[in-house]
């Protein structure tokens, strides 16, 4: 969400837009206390002060900023989007939503988010001008709460990653995403020691944050695999430094369980490296198997295992030309075009809130006032 966020922010910049950024002053998982103002590549960030959890917080100073622009763009399913919609007549600016998978992403606490959604979040849609869902599968789920959807899938920096040119190490797999238990990197451990029987040379790389402190489980797994120098753990990487990455890995993979669209799966497949995804629906959406990557089925190890040393023993000839397919696939999620489609949906939100600003204001002539005496009525 927040490599989100950055990139729509420099998109609408170019396009001479201010684009300032409203969110919390503490990072989640540490409680790092961050300062109140920053500015980040010319953008502004306000930082404001909350209450409650990171499962759901309260930070209603969100509501004083709200005069202050034209078209609020709410990430994510949260207190904002409650804040903002259920007090949108007070307010009065219009409050895009984009969903990026709603609160859906484990099965925690799942009938109570189920009957949350139908309910309170129905409720606050009421009040948003557009749902932008991120994903095919986004909009049918939001569809059943809001006649407001428009889908507008996620966008990549394509050019920053097309530019990448492959070296592929043999036997060198990838994955890229934080980690958390919906990612089931755990599941990719224990699928490589499987693959390990057959093609001895394949290692995994795995790079991201360990958001849920799962990290030294995930060692103490793979040391009991006998994979502790198959697995390497990196971390967070620079931009250089996971260009670099990409460009020596030969298959990027992923378990996860639950993607709200596959953003790191399709950067990955801009620079040409054949991706091997778990068949849900997010990567399902823009896998055609066998094509420009392929499905597996991560919770059967086995045939997941057979899956990717078929990949593997690919000659280069044919995975080159699977990549290029991955690649055409991934041009077509440009930022540059996917900002447009906000762009757009920010210009319709804010000529209905005109029109209905005109028609008020024709009411008040007809109660006895003459268009000379409104604001603005010179034009």
């Amino acid at each position: 969400m927040e490599t989100y966020v950055s990139n729509l922010c420099r998109q609408l910049t170019r396009r001479g837009h201010r684009s300032d950024v409203a969110t919390l002053d503490y990072i989640f998982k540490t409680g790092q206390r961050l300062p109140p103002y920053e500015r980040i590549d010319g953008i502004d960030i306000v930082r404001l002060p909350s209450s409650g959890t990171p499962r759901y917080f309260f930070a209603p100073r969100l509501l004083e900023l709200a005069p202050r622009y034209d078209v609020i763009h709410i990430h994510g399913v949260d207190f904002f989007v409650d804040l903002m919609g259920g007090l949108r007549d007070r307010h009065g600016v219009p409050v895009v939503l984009s969903t990026h998978g709603g609160f859906f992403h484990t099965d925690w606490l799942k009938t109570f988010k189920k009957a949350y959604f139908m309910t309170a979040t129905r409720l606050s849609l009421r009040g948003v001008d557009r749902v932008i869902a991120c994903s095919p599968k986004d909009e049918q789920l939001f569809s059943s709460v809001s006649s407001r959807v428009t889908l507008v899938e996620n966008g990549i920096d394509y050019q920053r990653f097309a530019a990448v040119e492959k070296q592929p190490d043999e036997g060198t797999l990838m994955f890229v995403g934080r980690l958390s238990r919906n990612k089931r990197v755990d599941r990719l451990i224990s699928v490589l020691a499987r693959v390990r029987e057959r093609r001895p040379n394949a290692r995994l790389m795995v790079i991201g944050p360990d958001w849920e402190g799962l990290r030294p489980g995930l060692e103490r797994l793979a040391v009991k695999l006998g994979l502790d120098a198959a697995v390497t753990f990196t971390g967070k990487l620079s931009e250089a430094e996971m260009l670099a990455a990409l460009s020596r890995a030969r298959l990027f993979v992923s378990a996860s369980e639950y993607e709200a669209f596959g953003l790191s799966a399709m950067e990955a497949m801009a620079t040409g490296t054949v991706p091997i995804l778990n068949r849900i629906p997010a990567f399902a959406g823009f896998i055609d198997d066998g094509s420009n990557g392929f499905l597996a089925d991560f919770a059967d190890g086995g045939m997941a295992a057979q899956t990717l040393i078929a990949a593997l023993d690919l000659p280069d000839e044919r995975l080159a030309q699977i990549g290029a397919q991955a690649r055409l696939t991934a041009s077509r999620y440009d930022w540059n075009e996917v900002a447009g489609k906000i762009e757009e949906i920010y210009m319709q939100v804010a000529a209905g809130v005109a029109r209905k600003a005109a028609a008020g204001a024709c009411g008040a002539c007809s109660a006895g006032e003459t268009s000379r005496d409104l604001p603005g009525a010179d034009g």
